[in-house]
Parts: structure tokens; C-alpha cells; sequence
């Protein structure tokens, strides 16, 4: 399919039409460089950080490494504030307004929008995404999960982009896809800001309705949260709750906070496209993953494997890039069963077209829906309904 025809089926995709007319992923790079003019790692001096968490202690070191000084760390955690966190004492976020408003102001944060917009209306004019270096200097910043390969995933994949924008069931859907890939091209969040749902995070009020005989799988139930939300949803009526959470500690918590709920099955392990037991890297920037290098040793399971010949109505994945390997150790009982579907599609760049691919392979009955939860690269989730 050539760029002309892709420009031709999705006329009504703003962003899918500016990827089909670039030539080359230097264009796409092009692009970030002019909505950041001033982020030329060549020629900037001093910088300021926003955010003390792993990312921004991250960027904080490579800087050092790179001859970038950071005039400030900031954060408005009250537990980070006047911590001394990469060699700097935190300040709040108010302590930037006596600085020259010229200075770069770096987000070194996944959630970006709200942070952006607050440094924008304090008069700062560069305000970038630590993504930006990353998409642009790879080379100097090493991409974070969420980022790695992210405009060559555009590039090369904007045929299957167009099609994702077919698939996709309402209006609201390709407006959300729009946006995304909008965002993704520039890595400016206020991009995100029309289509934000803030409602139900893997519930969406509207989209998915549940009854009182729901049997729930918890893909990535860290200690329960996203349990208590669909507890609350349904008023506290529903089958069964399988919750699967690989990290030992987190587990316990779990087990223990629902201890004397029998309708809720802990099981301490990661689902994936096999038994067994993986190596998972876990550095605080939900970037956590499994991966051959990883410290920890995390057993995994197939949703197959423990569901059997059982029910499922609704399963939730949200478990840090394994979404592609879950869903196919889960394929047997998706495609018998036809279960409601909220997976998480941000964690790689390709996970965004891949998975709705997946799932429409497992039954062309399925309606996909896409909502964005964040401002930012995070919480975008494709709803999958049965026909």
C-alpha cells in the first residue's frame, strides 16, 4: 500500500496522514526537533529537571556523563522535597520561577500533561519530555521501554497503523488513535488533551457493562487496587476474581488484603505464554519487566493452564510488556469463552497496533475500542468487546 493510498483511506486521520507523507523516519525525527527547537544536545548548557523519581535520576546522570549541567532537580513530592537525590537537594516546582524563563525545563515523568501545562503558564517556552532526548539522541539517552524505537515503529508500521484505524469500532476510537500517534510525533501531551477519559481506568462507564456472575482475571493485580475498583463497579456482586502477581512482596500484600474474601484466588505468579519461571527487571520506572537480564527471578503461568475448561467473562492486563505473550497463553480459553478484554497497548511502541491485530486474529467477532487514561505515553487500553 503506497503513502497516497493511506492518505486516501484515512482522510479523516490527521496524524495518520502526516506519517504517511514522511519519507523517511528522519522526517518523524525532524518533526520532535521543531515542536523543541531549543533541544539541541550540541548546545545546551544548563537545564532544569522536573521529576526525582527513576527517570529523572536517570537523565540527571546521563547529563553528567555528557557535559549537561542540571541547574535544578524538581519535585513536588512532600517525601522528595529537600532530599539530596543524583548529588541535588529537591526543590519544589515554585522554587523555578526565579529562573530565567528561557531555560530548558526537561519532565522526567511519564505523566506529562499537567506538569507541562503548569511550567508553560509560569512562562517557561521549552518544555520537553525527557522522551524527546531519547527519541532524538538515543545514542546519548537510551530509550526507555515506552520510547525504544518509537518513531521507527511509526515509520515502518504505518500500514498497519491504517489498518488499526479500520478495526476500530466508534468515532471516539479513531479520534483517541489519532491523537496518540499525534502525541507520538511530536511528544507534545497537550496533543492527548481532547480525547482524555477519565473515567474508569479498564472499566469505562458506557463502553463495558458488567453483571453480578462476573469471573474476573486480574492481569498484573500489584495489591489489589484495580480489584477494589471492579468490586465497587459491580457493588461488591460477582463469581470469582483470579489475580495473578508475580513480585513476592506484592503478593503477600495481596493475599493478605483479601484474606477473608474466598471469592478471590491469589496466585503468585506472571501470566505469560508458558509455565515457568523468568528473569524480571524492576527499576521503579514501570518500566518492569522480563527480560534475560533481569535480577529477579519471577514465576510465570498460562491463563490456559489455570482456567482449563473454566469461565471467564472479563480479564484486565496491564503486566509491563507481557500483554503479547499473556494473551497467546490465553488464547484456547479467549477464543472459547469471547471474554470482555482491557489490555494495556503502551508498554512497547508496537504493542499499540500488535495487539488489536492479536485479538482480531482470535475472533473477527470482537469490537476494539481504544481510550486514553493519561496525558502522557501511559494508560492507553484497548477495550475488547464480543459481538
Amino acid at each position: 500500500m503506497t503513502s497516497e493510498s493511506l492518505q486516501r483511506l484515512n482522510g479523516n486521520c490527521i496524524a495518520l496522514d502526516r506519517l504517511a507523507a514522511a519519507r523517511h523516519v528522519s522526517d518523524l525525527r525532524a518533526g520532535v526537533f521543531r515542536n523543541y527547537p531549543n533541544l539541541d544536545i550540541h548546545r545546551l548548557g544548563g537545564i532544569v529537571v522536573v521529576g526525582a523519581a527513576a527517570e529523572g535520576v536517570r537523565l540527571v546522570t546521563l547529563c553528567r556523563s555528557h557535559g549537561i549541567e542540571v541547574l535544578v532537580l524538581a519535585d513536588d513530592h512532600p517525601a522528595k522535597i529537600g532530599q539530596k537525590i543524583a548529588g541535588h537537594v529537591v526543590q519544589p516546582v515554585s522554587a523555578l520561577e526565579q529562573l530565567d524563563r528561557a531555560t530548558p525545563v526537561v519532565i522526567a515523568s511519564h505523566r506529562l500533561l499537567g506538569a507541562t501545562e503548569r511550567l508553560r503558564a509560569l512562562g517557561f517556552n521549552t518544555v520537553p519530555p525527557f522522551a524527546a532526548l531519547q527519541v532524538t539522541a538515543p545514542e546519548c539517552f537510551p530509550p526507555h521501554m515506552f520510547y525504544d524505537g518509537l518513531l521507527d515503529d511509526l515509520w515502518q508500521n504505518r500500514e498497519h497503523y491504517a489498518r488499526l484505524n479500520e478495526l476500530l469500532a466508534d468515532q471516539r476510537s479513531r479520534d483517541v488513535l489519532d491523537a496518540v500517534l499525534a502525541f507520538r510525533q511530536t511528544l507534545n501531551p497537550v496533543m492527548l488533551k481532547p480525547v482524555l477519559d477519565d473515567d474508569d481506568l479498564y472499566a469505562p462507564k458506557g463502553l463495558i457493562e458488567f453483571s453480578d456472575r462476573e469471573v474476573y482475571i486480574d492481569g498484573g493485580s500489584y495489591d489489589g487496587d484495580t480489584i477494589r475498583s471492579f468490586a465497587a463497579r459491580v457493588g461488591n456482586r460477582f463469581e470469582r476474581v483470579y489475580a495473578f502477581e508475580p513480585d513476592p512482596v506484592t503478593y503477600q500484600a495481596l493475599k493478605s488484603n483479601f484474606a477473608s474474601e474466598p471469592r478471590v484466588v491469589p496466585i503468585h505468579s506472571g501470566l505469560h505464554r508458558e509455565k515457568g519461571v523468568l528473569r524480571f527487571k524492576d527499576d521503579g520506572s514501570r518500566g518492569a519487566i522480563f527480560t534475560s537480564d533481569g535480577a529477579i527471578e519471577m514465576p510465570v503461568t498460562t491463563l490456559d493452564g489455570v482456567i482449563g475448561d473454566g469461565r471467564v467473562t472479563y480479564i484486565k492486563m496491564n503486566i509491563e510488556g507481557a500483554e503479547i505473550d499473556a494473551l497467546h497463553g490465553g488464547e484456547s480459553v479467549i477464543r472459547r469463552e469471547h471474554p470482555k478484554l482491557a489490555l494495556s497497548v503502551y508498554h512497547r511502541p508496537s504493542d499499540l497496533w500488535r495487539i488489536p491485530e492479536i485479538v482480531e486474529d482470535f475472533s473477527s467477532g470482537y469490537q476494539l475500542y481504544l481510550r486514553q487514561h493519561d496525558g502522557g505515553i501511559i494508560e492507553t487500553v484497548l477495550y475488547a468487546l464480543h459481538k
